[in-house]
């Protein structure tokens, strides 16, 4: 098709839309009828905060904990969820919309001589507080996970056994971590805020510790921040066999039952492998593809011999 075709077709497929609004225009009729949408509002908040005081500035909380907000119930949902939180901070955006900047500081309390007063740009709330105590991120949980404190800040302590296999897990902060450990019922958790350390209530990672006692000498120096925070779950324990148990004594069970995987007298590479994968070394358990093959029939011995 030619380019002038193609325009002059194109021209003609929208010609009654156009004509149409035009004569609207002309005659003033009704302009075109938009579609309807539908809006659900927000459910209301059941956080309450009291105002402590308004500011003009207050020390910066840094990027972690800084976040946009649609306004004082959000930011008060947002301290609420990442506890320890005693104060948190509204910058405001937009007076209108009352839109504007959580500032959070977790495990600490308001400094009033941080502050510069005479102006109401930074409205500082108390301690939120929920109609309904099941809307607190602890709920559930015993107490000892709402205030964790450290037992050691350390860097390079080992992962747990199993290499984080089962053990590890995303942690939205070391609340979150030490409730996942009594949760597992672990004998200890570290909370991994990463290579350089960091705050132990950012993001980072839950190591947890099914059993033993958190031991000093296995840790190293830190050259800068902390990278590692331990805690002992003081909650009580479930007697109930961790994920990781179960799993290996399924795969131990089964391998033991069909007699397959039998390892070889004589100590080869294969064998020496298979020791470490019982061993949990090699990421395997016993019923591997590391151990040694061994032939129970002098005929199968035989027929092997002659294909090789």
């Amino acid at each position: 098709m030619k380019p002038t075709h193609f325009w002059a077709a194109l021209a003609l497929t929208h010609a009654p839309a156009v004509l149409s609004q035009g004569l609207r225009q002309a005659t003033g009729g009704h302009a075109a009828t938009p579609t309807p949408t539908s809006t659900t509002a927000a459910p209301a908040s059941s956080c309450t905060a009291s105002l402590l005081t308004t500011l003009c500035d207050y020390k910066d909380p840094g990027s972690q904990f800084a976040v946009a907000s649609s306004g004082r119930s959000h930011c008060w949902e947002y301290c609420n969820a990442h506890q320890p939180c005693n104060f948190v901070v509204l910058v405001t955006g937009n007076p209108h919309t009352g839109t504007g900047t959580c500032w959070l500081y977790p495990g600490e309390d308001f400094d009033a001589s941080a502050g510069t007063t005479g102006c109401d740009y930074l409205s500082v709330y108390e301690k939120p507080t929920y109609a309904d105590d099941a809307a607190t991120p602890t709920a559930g949980t015993c107490e000892a996970t709402a205030s964790p404190s450290a037992i050691a800040e350390v860097c390079g302590y080992p992962e747990p056994e199993d290499q984080c296999f089962y053990s590890c897990a995303a942690s939205s902060g070391a609340v979150d971590c030490l409730s996942q450990c009594a949760e597992d019922s672990c004998a200890f958790a570290i909370f991994y805020t990463g290579e350089g350390g960091g705050s132990p209530y950012a993001s980072g990672t839950c190591w947890k510790y099914p059993n033993g006692t958190y031991d000093a000498g296995k840790a190293g120096t830190c050259e800068g921040k902390p990278e590692q925070y331990v805690y002992e779950n003081k909650c009580p324990k479930v007697a109930a066999l961790s994920t990781s148990s179960l799993s290996l004594s399924s795969t131990t069970s089964s391998a033991q039952e069909s007699g397959a995987a039998k390892p070889t007298e004589t100590a080869s590479g294969d064998d020496v492998a298979a020791e470490e994968a019982k061993q949990g070394k090699g990421g395997a358990g016993e019923g591997s593809g590391a151990a040694g093959v061994s032939f129970s029939s002098p005929l199968a011995a035989g027929m092997a011999a002659a294909l090789w």
